[in-house]
């Protein structure tokens, strides 16, 4: 059964005033979402610098489009976590081209995600923090990167799928498969 985010009316109220040019409304939009996006970002890509343009420039798109954009408030998290990773895939890969001696590999390899607390609320020792790190650290990326998404920014399948890129299928298959990874690691 999935979950069903009720969104609270004042940030529907901040997104139509948004969309009509409010710009004390584009400020909150941006505070509500900006550090989900960076703590996204830093994963795809380690240079803070980038991923802050990369968070930027999502930003200033939205406010272009935001006349002829016709989504509602609830997919907008969606929209921004899509366009960020979309806009650091590009920006990574304009820097392989320009620096083809360094191996920017960190869109696949430099994914670290923090979810452990899910996995040891009911035990706090260090020994079993350990393990899970471990556990997560040896997981595919893609594997995080759908556990991540679903645990820390709470997005759905469908979402999840367009933002990696493989179907709705793929996400589940990926999720389950490091969950069902992290708990026989642990003897859950």
């Amino acid at each position: 059964m999935e979950k069903v985010v009720k969104i609270p009316a004042k940030h529907e109220d901040t997104w139509l005033r948004f969309k009509n040019g409010d710009q004390e409304a584009f400020t909150m939009l941006y505070n509500l979402h900006v550090d989900s996006l960076f703590n996204y970002g830093i994963k795809i890509c380690t240079d803070s610098d980038t991923v802050k343009e990369a968070i930027q420039e999502v930003f200033v798109d939205l406010y272009l489009k935001r006349e002829h954009n016709n989504s509602c408030f609830e997919n907008l998290k969606f929209y921004l976590f899509l366009g960020l990773k979309r806009n650091l895939i590009k920006k990574l890969k304009q820097r392989r081209r320009f620096d083809p001696w360094n191996d920017y590999s960190e869109i696949e390899l430099g994914m670290e995600f923090s979810i452990e607390y899910k996995f040891i609320e009911y035990e706090t020792n260090e020994e079993v923090t350990r393990r899970v790190q471990a556990v997560l650290d040896n997981l595919p990326p893609k594997q995080k990167e759908s556990i991540y998404l679903r645990f820390n920014e709470s997005l759905e399948y469908p979402e999840i799928a367009t933002i990696m890129g493989i179907s709705i299928e793929s996400v589940r298959k990926q999720f389950y498969r490091g969950i069902k990874t992290i708990r026989e690691s642990l003897g859950v």
